[in-house]
């Protein structure tokens, strides 16, 4: 099956790319290319590779290595981690049910994945995009959005899950 690409003004260096790629070892195909980069996306990782032939570990080394970026480089990746931390402490006095468990585990985890993939959203989109494009501006705008929904929901699920034990201690 072959796959065509519309035209436009950096299409033929990206077809070229694309056939090159196709004509490469699974592990030549392991690296990234990446261009230059632009508005402080750095592509100092252009060795990372992810394809069915990457060991597990490497994987997970991967993974890892996407949470350290996090919590170097994401202010509100970190506040979230803590008050996620922080709830996980105040439940822990609190007597919860395996249910209430599982739903401020959830809630904490949708929080922290999201702002993840809002941190690749925007770090894309600035990589793709070599001018302002209000299409751009809509993605990354549309990926935080996705976060401040979920994190508006993860106040009425701590509500929800402590209100009526704050009020009895009290």
């Amino acid at each position: 099956m072959e796959v065509r690409v519309l035209g436009h003004s950096r299409g033929d260096e990206r077809m070229r790319d694309l056939e090159q790629e196709r004509r490469c070892t699974p592990e030549q195909q392991e690296r990234l290319t990446v261009h230059s980069p632009r508005d402080g996306v750095s592509g100092e990782d252009a060795g990372v590779g992810h394809n069915p032939s990457v060991p597990l570990v490497r994987s997970f080394r991967f993974a890892l290595a996407g949470f350290r970026y996090l919590l170097t480089t994401q202010r509100n990746f970190r506040i979230e981690l803590v008050i996620g931390v922080v709830a996980l402490a105040a439940a822990v006095p609190s007597d919860f049910q395996h249910w209430e468990w599982a739903v401020l585990a959830l809630t904490i985890a949708l929080v922290l994945i999201l702002e993840a993939v809002n941190t690749a959203i925007e770090n894309a989109v600035t990589l793709a995009s070599e001018r302002f494009d209000p299409r751009a501006r809509a993605a990354k705008d549309v990926s935080a959005a996705a976060v401040l929904i979920a994190a508006v929901a993860s106040v009425a699920v701590g509500v929800a899950l402590f209100g009526s034990r704050l009020v009895v201690a009290l």
